[in-house]
């Protein structure tokens, strides 16, 4: 679901891959959040709105804004953050 693919002092970067119809719980990140679908579509799902994303879509998730993902078919998508940045499932 979740992978770490890199890390340095100033920003990590994280996989996510999901298969069609699964979904990431509501949660925030302690910074701001950008995202890179590289397959499938979904949404993040705020309580005010939906971004729909594709392949191809890029979004900025502003840091402490909880959200989830929920996805149509398989997915996947990097997600870039600063380094002392952490995901908190609520």
């Amino acid at each position: 679901m979740l992978k770490q693919l890199y890390s340095n002092i100033y920003y990590k970067v994280m996989e996510v891959s999901l298969n069609g119809g699964e979904e990431i719980s509501q949660h925030e990140a302690t910074s701001d959040a950008f995202i890179i679908v590289k397959e499938g579509t979904g949404k993040i799902i705020f309580s005010d709105n939906e971004i729909e994303l594709q392949r191809g879509s890029t979004f900025v998730i502003p840091a402490n804004k909880q959200h989830r993902l929920r996805v149509n078919d398989t997915f996947n998508a990097c997600i870039i953050f600063a380094s002392g940045g952490e995901i908190k499932f609520l």
